[in-house]
């Protein structure tokens, strides 16, 4: 049980480590040139995001973009420590609840042995 204790003691450490969050996603593009058709222009960079259930997009400028990009990992790792952490407290909740009791997954449930009631016809 301790193991767990402090395995959710490191992950809110780590969570709080984590500076900036954003939602979405980023995604850079290049367009073609008139003049250079072998050659694209840009990147310019776009960020999407959902919210109000509308699929949001705006444009991002270059300097800007790898600020973006940084929040958007950090939101990725913090779920993904929040999901470590649901993981951790399930398994001390199930220690704390059943202590020394092992549960077999594969045992059936026990049937039982009175009769179901009689059902009367409505003829």
């Amino acid at each position: 049980m301790k193991p767990l204790i402090h395995k959710r003691q490191q992950i809110l450490q780590q969570m709080e480590l984590i500076r900036r969050m954003e939602h979405g996603s980023l995604q850079a593009e290049k367009r073609p040139s008139v003049r250079h058709p072998d050659q694209g222009r840009g990147p310019y960079y776009k960020h999407q995001v959902w919210e109000n259930g509308q699929n949001l997009t705006r444009r991002v400028p270059v300097e800007q973009a790898d600020a973006l990009a940084q929040a958007i990992e950090g939101r990725k790792e913090f779920e993904r420590l929040a999901e470590a952490f649901i993981d951790a407290t399930v398994l001390l909740t199930r220690a704390e609840s059943s202590p020394g009791v092992k549960k077999n997954a594969t045992s059936s449930k026990a049937r039982s042995r009175t009769k179901p009631p009689a059902t009367s016809s409505g003829s």
